[in-house]
């Protein structure tokens, strides 16, 4: 047997119903040199048994509880056979051609550490839900497009951060870098992840000619407890490893302002309680994210000046708006 070219990591947590969809599509692409690796964490609805005997070409990586989207995604990329190792979420739909055109943008320029996808609503399929994501002098996040038309975003555009919603990574470029920090357990992840590879001097590339279709937050219900926790205790833990030094000293008055807003944001949408958590558990990890920082840094090959050039201006982020126009 031939060691496939593209190995493709799918996620699972009780996503049974979410699964035919997904490994349906993938099974349909035009680019055939792949092979599938579902990484099941812990499931109880039978996901297992029932992905072994519908889709029996692919491979079944059962964990025995929950680990959360680092881990268990960091599982199936060490048992992947692939050069190229892609991270797929279970609660998409992929076009025919989504791989070929991943691939073909990847293995054409060895300065790219990611392509993502083109990511619209599974629902609403003339919209963006994602076409990469920016990073803010604040600290903040926001997914590239989200709310306008699909043919706003036709032609490939290089991005600060790789959204794993779907995206394709060099073998040879994990292998560099890392792979997603176990820390995280879920949130912000693939933001931290795209930092560290900018930090080396990396390109990212949104390729809006592969077309995902999400059911967003299938898994994952947007502005749950757990998901406000999770988001808000990592977003500090990427604003203070990435950050060269004197752009943390410039902008650190931001984050804290902008820390504030959200504080604002959350307590009004009733998760004032997670969101609390969430900085105290940052600042509990405080001397763990600095070790991290020291390595980061030390391996830095771009100066402040073009980490800055990265950054969006407008950082006072989404939820801060619609707080504001609310």
């Amino acid at each position: 047997m031939s060691t496939p070219a593209v190995s493709i990591v799918i996620l699972n947590w009780n996503g049974k119903h979410l699964l035919p969809d997904c490994l349906t599509s993938v099974r349909r692409q035009t680019y055939r040199d792949f092979e599938v690796i579902l990484v099941d964490n812990g499931s109880s609805d039978g996901s297992v048994d029932w992905a072994r005997a519908e889709y029996p070409e692919i491979r079944v990586l059962p964990l025995a509880t929950n680990q959360g989207f680092c881990r268990g995604n960091n599982a199936g990329i060490r048992v992947a056979l692939g050069d190229y190792i892609v991270l797929l979420n279970n609660d998409t739909e992929v076009a025919v051609d989504w791989l070929g055109e991943l691939v073909r943008h990847v293995s054409g320029d060895p300065t790219i550490a990611a392509c993502d996808s083109k990511v619209l609503y599974f629902h609403q399929r003339d919209t963006v839900w994602s076409a990469g994501g920016n990073y803010t002098i604040a600290g903040s996040a926001e997914f590239r497009g989200q709310g306008r038309k699909d043919f706003e975003f036709a032609e490939p555009a290089e991005v600060f951060i790789a959204v794993a919603c779907s995206v394709i990574y060099p073998r040879r470029v994990l292998d560099e870098i890392g792979g997603l920090d176990e820390d995280f357990f879920a949130g912000y992840e693939d933001v931290d992840w795209s930092f560290r590879a900018r930090l080396r001097g990396y390109r990212i590339v949104n390729v809006p000619s592969s077309r995902v279709y999400h059911k967003v937050s299938a898994t994952h219900e947007y502005n749950s407890s757990s998901y406000v926790y999770h988001g808000q205790r990592n977003v500090v833990a990427v604003f203070l490893k990435n950050m060269p030094g004197r752009l943390l000293l410039k902008y650190a008055a931001l984050h804290l302002l902008y820390t504030g807003g959200s504080l604002l944001f959350f307590a009004r949408a009733g998760r004032l309680s997670a969101f609390l958590r969430a900085k105290r558990d940052a600042l509990r990890t405080l001397r763990r994210t600095w070790r991290k920082r020291r390595d980061i840094q030390r391996s830095r090959s771009i100066t402040p000046a073009q980490v800055e050039a990265f950054l969006q201006r407008s950082w006072i982020g989404s939820k801060l708006r619609k707080f504001h126009a609310s």
